[in-house]
C-alpha cells in the first residue's frame, strides 16, 4: 500500500505540474486574446467586438485557471498522497524511510 500511495502521489504531482505548466505556457503565448482586447477597446459598444471579446476572454481566463488549479492541485494532492504513503509505511512497521 505504501508503494502504491507514493507512486500515485508522484504521478499526481507530475501530472498536475505538467498540465498546469502547459496551460500557463498557452495563456502566456495567447496573442489572439491581446488582439481581441485591442479591438474591443477601440469599439467597446459594438456587439460584434463584445461577443468576440467574451469568447476570447473565456478561453484565456480558463487557461489561467487551469494553470493555477493544475499546479496548486498537483502540489497539494500529490503531497497529501506522499505523506499518507509515509504514514501508512510507518504505521505498518516498514523501515523504508527510517
Amino acid at each position: 500500500m505504501t508503494a502504491w500511495l507514493r507512486l500515485l502521489g508522484v504521478t499526481v504531482l507530475a501530472v498536475g505540474i505538467g498540465l498546469g505548466s502547459y496551460a500557463a505556457t498557452r495563456a502566456i503565448g495567447d496573442v489572439d486574446f491581446a488582439d481581441v482586447v485591442a479591438r474591443h477597446e477601440r469599439h467597446p459598444e459594438h456587439i460584434m467586438f463584445q461577443a468576440e471579446y467574451y469568447a476570447a476572454a473565456t478561453r484565456h481566463y480558463g487557461l489561467v485557471a487551469g494553470a493555477v488549479g493544475g499546479i496548486v492541485g498537483g502540489l497539494v494532492f500529490g503531497t497529501i498522497l506522499l505523506a499518507l504513503g509515509t504514514l501508512v509505511g510507518r504505521r505498518s512497521g516498514q523501515s523504508g524511510d527510517r
